[in-house]
């Protein structure tokens, strides 16, 4: 998920690889040279200790939940404790006592819905008897706090959608938004009418999605939400957590069967989103009902045929014509980053070849060369068509799109796209009118100095300001804001700053600057407001999202 080399097995062999290339050893293009040259370094991949349901190893990991507890550290003992719930053997009181120190945890927080919640969680788990006076008081007083009034931000707030007509055959997308082939970028979406400034034009689930390792206790191994109030474990492994019984069943028919119990393997062959390219194969082999035959027939036909999402209709939700329209995916093809593909793939094989769930499917010589084929296609699918969620420098979780995956490019963009809890959003951040191009920002703009230069992209970039050769060019083609933009200006930005105004205020003077100035663009005092209207646009949907969740708790608490 971070383009810097792993410390693991993947990282090591990609290693090995850039310096072969570096001295100018040529390695064969095909799948079986790489799938070789993995089994001359199989040494990496051996000995990985997998860790198993232990009720002293939970014990040990909540009494260190119970010292940062003590040290009022309780993001980090909340972490500890769901680690020790995972570890916690089916039937044993180690599991209850976990939930009942979760529950301590939100009491002292104010979080008195999830102390309910994690207390019923310890009922339900045969927590001791000879401990349930003090569970008993612990839920008398956050019953009593809610009667007061006490319970924090509780009040249900609708999730932040798309707020514009949808397409009748994709609701998840607006209506007015197609898809273009641009000479220079590939496919694109397009407006097909005007939008203005804030309008939400995508609310999309991922199709499949992984969680980075250093998470796996703090969010959702299914859908992603970063939910470590109330995680529930796989019942037969110790690395996967989800935040409902829904999510654990789904996770476990989709896919989740192939995985349990090789986690720590899993951890030490990841590079990038190399482990959603599993998670997309096993995905359709679910679809085709674990089928091999019937899906090598439609796969090795199919293949980068070329894809239009624009022809599903997802009011008639077929996941298996959906899994079909992204194999048949054609994506670009980049020398210097094919090899990394080739050897994520190779090294995934080799390692899912000696799990009996796998090994049970894949029998014949074809099968498994079909396999080998698909993880190195769905590794570039994943690539390509990815999005990450970043709250820093480290992505939290990954997941894969239909729609979101079009968006282009540019150093001018129209729209920012944020993926966060679950969910890929699009809001417009100026006017969009018939026949533009819908575009985001990889990092760098000509209105942020401090994002990344446009020299890392991974390709040309051929926008409007990049065609202009420089910033400062690019700014000279703008027109200089009349008199009256300036006390426009300054009153929208004391709205922005006023503390008194709530985010609804604050997106509104924003818009209306916006969409009254924009065909002045480019200019920089409209384009510093332009920021604070994106970060004010990412604050509400995390803030909105937040309160979902807590809303939800909140009314399963009987």
């Amino acid at each position: 998920m971070s383009n810097e080399l792993p410390e693991n097995a993947m990282g090591t062999m990609l290693d090995c690889a850039i310096n072969l290339l570096a001295h100018g050893v040529q390695i064969p293009d095909s799948m079986t040279a790489y799938r070789d040259l993995v089994l001359e370094h199989q040494q990496l991949l051996e000995n990985v200790v997998e860790p198993v349901k232990c009720d002293a190893k939970a014990a040990d990991l909540r009494q260190q939940g119970n010292r940062l507890y003590q040290s009022k550290r309780y993001e980090k003992a909340l972490k500890k404790y769901n680690e020790s719930i995972c570890y916690a053997e089916a039937g044993s009181d180690q599991l209850a006592m976990g939930y009942a120190n979760r529950s301590a945890i939100y009491f002292e927080q104010g979080e008195f819905e999830f102390a309910l919640l994690n207390i019923r969680l310890a009922r339900n788990h045969n927590y001791p008897e000879k401990l349930m006076e003090k569970l008993d008081t612990r839920e008398k007083n956050c019953r009593k706090k809610i009667d007061e009034g006490l319970a924090k931000n509780n009040v249900p707030c609708p999730r932040m959608g798309i707020n514009v007509e949808v397409n009748p055959k994709i609701p998840f997308l607006a209506k007015g938004v197609g898809m273009k082939q641009y000479p220079a970028s590939g496919r694109g979406l397009v407006a097909e009418r005007n939008f203005k400034a804030g309008d939400v034009i995508l609310d999309e689930k991922p199709v499949v999605g992984v969680v980075a390792w250093p998470y796996k206790y703090l969010n959702c191994s299914h859908c992603g939400i970063s939910n470590q109030h109330s995680l529930i474990p796989c019942p037969n492994c110790v690395m996967y957590m989800y935040c409902s019984e829904e999510c654990l069943a789904e996770d476990q028919r989709l896919t989740h069967r192939f995985e349990c119990g090789f986690g720590a393997q899993a951890e030490n062959t990841t590079f990038n989103s190399s482990n959603n390219a599993l998670k997309l194969f096993f995905y359709g082999l679910t679809l085709f009902n674990d089928d091999m035959e019937q899906m090598m027939k439609y796969c090795e036909k199919n293949a980068e045929i070329g894809a239009d999402p624009f022809t599903l209709d997802y009011t008639k939700y077929d996941p298996l014509e959906e899994f079909k329209m992204l194999h048949k995916a054609k994506l670009p093809r980049t020398p210097l980053v094919e090899f990394s593909y080739k050897l994520c793939a190779a090294v995934n094989y080799i390692v899912l070849m000696k799990q009996p769930a796998v090994q049970s499917l894949v029998t014949s010589e074809a099968q498994k060369r079909f396999f080998l084929n698909c993880l190195n296609h769905y590794q570039r699918l994943s690539s390509y068509l990815s999005w990450e969620w970043n709250t820093g420098p480290v992505a939290i979780a990954v997941g894969l799109t239909t729609i979101g995956s079009l968006f282009n490019h540019s150093c001018d963009p129209n729209a920012t796209v944020m993926y966060s809890h679950g969910r890929l959003k699009c809001v417009l951040i100026r006017p969009v009118r018939k026949g533009e191009q819908i575009t985001y920002s990889l990092g760098p703009a000509w209105f942020n100095p401090e994002g990344k230069p446009v020299s890392e992209l991974s390709f040309k970039c051929r926008c409007p300001v990049c065609r202009c050769g420089a910033v400062r060019e690019w700014l000279k083609t703008g027109k200089p804001l009349p008199t009256c933009a300036r006390n426009d200006l300054e009153l929208c930005t004391a709205v922005v700053m006023s503390e008194m105004a709530n985010d609804a205020a604050k997106l509104n003077a924003c818009q209306q600057i916006i969409q009254r100035y924009d065909h002045f663009q480019p200019n920089m005092d409209l384009s510093s407001l332009l920021m604070i209207y994106i970060d004010s646009l990412e604050e509400a949907i995390l803030k909105e999202n937040v309160q979902l969740n807590r809303a939800k708790i909140a009314a399963t608490v009987v």
